[in-house]
């Protein structure tokens, strides 16, 4: 018999903090990364959290992939662990109320949970511990000699094709499907399943949340809204 599954992407959907903005910030901290990145990086997210153009968390997000990756042949592996296993340490526990408790009720009911990440594969693999998934898949940085070699398998543009795999591999049915996601690299994971969920989305997301008629959810301090379609627009569930 097929299995219902759910499928999650983890930073700003269960992880309240990104895990790679915590993980580039604790390498710099560390020294493996260059001092003069965090200046930088802070003057990105000061713009990104005053709001100050519809662009300003897409330029912060890119920088931060900037620093680790224009440094990674010189990052190795054992240094970058220990970075991730400080940030897991500290910060496990700060998740989203909806995302936790859904997953404990998907769980009681059977179904076959996924997470999908852009972060990198040892990172959600600490922190996905304490929720026990099926299946938990992140972004590959390949390793030569102890270094990474600055390539990586690519998940954040990809889920789709992921989902697609794992679902006859796992004799998964796309019947009673659900997903949640956070940003525009999860669009294509909510649109492959029956019951998709816009967490506190982004503009690009939101947008295309509305576009489909895709079920909304807003968590802020704790309080959380969920707002359903119906006839064009959107009323609290």
């Amino acid at each position: 018999m097929k299995r219902k599954f759910a499928a999650f992407d983890i930073d700003g959907t269960i992880a309240r903090n990104a895990l790679f903005f915590q993980i580039v910030d604790q390498l710099i901290t560390d020294g493996k990364l260059p001092i003069e990145a965090r200046a930088k990086l802070d003057e990105k997210y000061t713009t990104y959290r005053n709001r100050e153009h519809d662009q300003a968390y897409k330029d912060y997000s890119n920088l931060a992939v900037d620093t680790l990756f224009k440094n990674m042949t010189n990052l190795k592996v054992k240094d970058y662990q220990k970075a991730v296993d400080k940030v897991i340490a500290r910060s496990h526990k700060h998740v989203y109320v909806y995302t936790r408790d859904l997953i404990s009720r998907l769980k009681t009911e059977g179904y076959f949970l996924i997470a999908l990440s852009g972060s990198e594969m040892y990172a959600v693999n600490q922190f996905m511990k304490q929720f026990d998934f099926d299946i938990v898949i992140g972004e590959t940085y390949f390793e030569k000699d102890g270094y990474f070699t600055g390539e990586a398998e690519e998940v954040y543009r990809n889920k789709d094709r992921f989902l697609k795999k794992l679902i006859p591999e796992n004799n998964l049915t796309i019947e009673g499907s659900l997903a949640v996601g956070d940003s525009a690299g999860d669009i294509s994971m909510l649109a492959h399943v029956q019951n998709p969920i816009a967490f506190n989305p982004e503009d690009s997301l939101y947008e295309e949340a509305k576009k489909n008629g895709w079920k909304i959810v807003i968590e802020r301090k704790n309080v959380i809204y969920e707002l359903e379609p119906k006839n064009g627009s959107y009323l609290l569930a």
